[in-house]
Order: C-alpha cells, then structure tokens, then sequence
C-alpha cells in the first residue's frame, strides 16, 4: 500500500467517525446557531457605543458564531480516539506499518473538512436571518480555510489530552477549554471599546486573531494584514498541536 493511500484510508475512516452518528450533529447547528439568534437581538443596540464599527450587531457577530461552530465540531475528537483506544483499534494501528504522525495528521484533516462543511452551511443559514457576506467566493473560500485550519489546531488538543491520559472524563472536562478561548476575545466588542486587564487577556488570546481575521473578510472583504495574521496564528496553533499530538501518541506507543 502505498503512502498517499494509507493516509487516505486513515482520512475516510477518520471522516466516517466524525460523522456519525448524525444524530449526534445535531447540536453542532443547534448551538451556534442558538448563540446567533439570541446575541445579534440581545446587544443589537450596542453598535450605537461610539467608537463601535459602522455595522449591526448581527454583522458583528455573525463569525463568532461561525468560530462556535467550529470549536463545538471539532471538540469531540478526544473522546473518538478514547473510544479507539478502548475498543482496541488503536492497539491494531500500533502494529501496523504506518508512519506515526500519518494517524494523527489524517484524523486532524478529517476534522477539519468536517468543521469546514459545517461552517459553509451555517453561512448559508445566517443569510436567512439577515446576515451578509462580502469577498465574495473568494471570501468565503478563505473563511473556510480559517475553519479547517484551526479545527485542526483545536481538534489537535483533545488528541493529545486522549492519548496522553486515556480517560474519557478527562478528555470531556477539556470542553471548559472552549469558554476562556472563545470568550475572552473580541466576540462580544471591538478591541478599541475594551480596557485594562481584559483588553490585556484579549490581545494575548491568539484566537482573537483568528476571529478578526474572520471577521475582516465577512465585513469588508479585504484580505489585508489582518486575514493573513489570522491565518499564520491559526496555522501556529494547529502545528504546536499537531507537534504535541504526535508525541503523546508516540509515548503512549512505548507505553505499550
């Protein structure tokens, strides 16, 4: 077998899991979505705070939720690899003639073309309630890079908390993860309305950039400096994990 076709076997099986059950994807729409409704009409007002972007609010934080939904698809890949290592599936890769990081590297990708699927179809849904997108096909193809690049990044933390404890408990407690993440950033005001320790915490989050980077693309269109930092922060965050993942699976192989 040769090395492209391993790496596609490991993809396809990856994707499959990912998936399935469907069911189970129901609150990776439901919840972002959720987040959509409720904040663009709670704080639609907040946009009258000078200083604030000429925008609505819904604009505003229409990639917030987009960024929700890739942290919600991408966040339960820990718990799929526990379940290969229990299951003993990881036992029968261990003696397989497989390059180590072929593994990590082809669930990751799975990941991220699912979170990348997922977002295009919350942005058709958002048009519905009234969001627009500029860029055009350009700008979407950019944000869509933007969701499989860092779903692979955070994805890449739940592979290594799964094979460096082998919990499940622990790997799910990796969820609160989600909230300083996510929330600690520009999500719910722009950076120059923020002030003292938070504006602080925002600018050290390097999600900030990746949702800014985001949100310049939706907003204007332009692919400046702002998209390009998004993307070199995002695709950082994906190597170190991807880095991290590698080894935890290459310890626990000598474990074994």
């Amino acid at each position: 077998m040769s090395e492209l076709r391993k790496i596609g076997y490991l993809f396809v099986r990856g994707f499959k899991q990912c998936i399935r059950p469907y069911a189970a994807l129901m609150p990776e729409f439901v919840m972002p979505l959720f987040f959509f409704i409720v904040n663009s009409a709670a704080f639609q007002r907040a946009v009258q705070i000078p200083g604030f972007e000429n925008t609505t609010y819904l604009q505003f934080y229409a990639p917030v939720a987009l960024l929700t939904a890739i942290f919600i698809s991408s966040g339960s890949t820990g718990i799929e690899v526990v379940t290969d290592i229990s299951t003993g599936y990881m036992d029968r890769l261990f003696l397989a003639p497989i390059k180590r990081w072929y593994i990590v590297l082809a669930k990751l990708a799975a990941v991220g073309l699912k979170s990348a699927l997922l977002t295009g179809l919350m942005m058709v849904l958002f048009l519905f309630f009234g969001a627009s997108f500029e860029g055009g096909a350009l700008g979407v193809v950019t944000v869509l890079l933007f969701a499989f690049v860092f779903a692979m990044g955070w994805a890449g933390v739940g592979l290594s908390l799964a094979f460096f404890t082998k919990n499940p408990r622990l790997v799910q407690s990796a969820f609160i993860f989600f909230f300083p993440f996510s929330f600690i950033t520009t999500s719910q005001l722009p950076l120059n309305l923020l002030d003292g320790w938070y504006k602080t915490a925002v600018q050290l989050n390097p999600v900030t950039y990746i949702l800014e980077g985001m949100r310049s693309v939706l907003l204007t269109g332009q692919l400046g400096a702002t998209v390009g930092i998004g993307l070199l922060v995002a695709l950082a965050f994906a190597v170190v994990t991807l880095s991290v993942s590698t080894y935890a699976f290459r310890k626990s192989v000598v474990r074994k």
